[in-house]
């Protein structure tokens, strides 16, 4: 009687070279996509805060502030009360809340500042960080006037907008809106009209 030996099983597990194939590929198509989520994520965060920020302002307006754009950057004669000093400046001091100039519930999801600027002008470079949100006057940066010129992106990329809307020295309404990373405006603004 003749024993058999048991053959031995050739592929019976997977090749090294496959596995390293399969990482490889995993690892690549993980590299495409997180960005991609990175991005979206980010872009969520901004229209959420958009809205966030609408509501907050729309309750300004509800108690009869009076929306005459005044600039904090501006001098106000007796600002002993929030109707004498004007919208713009009441939603400034109350969103930068007691730390001056800072945010608690406001982020620029793309660089991380909590500052709150309400000026005019364009925010300067110096910091070179974009604010988490900028209020201005200046019909340039109206939703249907903004453009994304090169400084304009550097300076306001992730930042959402508040623009006081004049027309013959009066404030027709308050435009929101946010600028995207790629600096552009919003797809869509919202516009609240203000008591004349």
């Amino acid at each position: 009687m003749t024993r058999q030996v048991p053959r031995r099983r050739t592929g019976s597990g997977v090749p090294v070279i496959q596995l390293l194939i399969v990482v490889a590929i995993v690892g690549i198509v993980a590299a495409m996509a997180i960005p991609v989520y990175a991005a979206r994520a980010k872009e969520s965060v901004l229209r959420q805060n958009a809205k966030t920020l609408e509501l907050e302002v729309k309750s300004y307006i509800v108690a009869s502030l009076d929306a005459t754009g005044v600039a904090a950057d501006k001098t106000v004669a007796d600002a002993g009360t929030d109707k004498q000093r004007g919208a713009f400046e009441v939603i400034a001091q109350t969103l930068r809340g007691p730390a001056d100039g800072i945010s608690a519930s406001y982020v620029n999801p793309l660089c991380g500042s909590h500052a709150i600027v309400s000026q005019a002008a364009l925010p300067s470079a110096a910091g070179s960080t974009p604010p988490a949100v900028w209020i201005t006057d200046d019909q340039h940066y109206a939703y249907a006037a903004f453009t994304a010129s090169p400084t304009t992106k550097s300076r306001l990329r992730g930042a959402l907008m508040v623009v006081f809307v004049t027309h013959g020295g009066r404030t027709s309404g308050i435009e929101i809106f946010y600028v995207d990373g790629a600096g552009r405006r919003s797809p869509t603004s919202t516009t609240l009209a203000t008591a004349e």
